[in-house]
């Protein structure tokens, strides 16, 4: 279970994302905000309570999927970029709540990217890790819900896409984060 566990947990954490580049868009409003998330921390809860960190092993079960109910938290610090590869200062952190649901390694996550300028833009998305290879990057498209301040009334979607170094079991978990946003007050 662990192995499935931080698996989800490495692919929704690493890289999710000062001024970051926003483009034109061709659809109207923001386009390609972009930025690159680095996890730091993460932790399972099983339904029974019992919780393991990234120093911590589950003692059993470690092929199964994780039961209904079992909770993930993952946290990211989050980094301007201008060319989707390389970081440059830090602008806030994301912080990403999933559960498992009913049906085996589905997961329903929220997300909120909080911004050190005060501005939090947040989302949903929803993941079968069933139906994920391990041989190619973990793509994710999470669904704007909403925002504060900069990004109040948001809409569109985030994409992220996962781009963590290969090799090395201690290998940071990095993902490259870019916005299609629609905002309230450019409607």
């Amino acid at each position: 279970m662990r192995r499935i566990a931080v698996l989800s947990a490495c692919v929704l954490a690493g890289g999710l994302l000062g001024p970051s580049t926003a483009l034109a868009s061709q659809e109207g409003g923001d386009h390609d905000y972009r930025w690159i998330g680095v996890e730091d921390q993460f932790a399972i809860v099983l339904p029974n309570g019992e919780t393991f960190t990234e120093d911590e092993e589950p003692t059993a079960g470690e092929e199964e999927a994780p039961p209904i109910g079992t909770r993930l938290f993952v946290s990211e610090v989050l980094y301007e970029t201008e060319d989707g590869r390389t970081r440059g200062g830090e602008v806030g952190r994301i912080h990403v709540e999933c559960t498992f649901q009913a049906v085996a390694l589905n997961v329903l996550c929220d997300i909120a990217f909080v911004l050190d300028d005060g501005s939090q833009l947040h989302g949903t998305a929803a993941i079968d890790f069933s139906t994920q290879g391990t041989t190619e990057p973990l793509q994710v498209d999470i669904a704007v819900t909403g925002g504060t301040n900069d990004f109040f009334g948001a809409t569109g979607e985030v994409s992220r896409l996962d781009i963590s170094p290969t090799g090395g079991e201690n290998a940071e978990t990095v993902a490259l984060y870019e916005t299609n946003l629609v905002l309230a007050h450019e409607k």
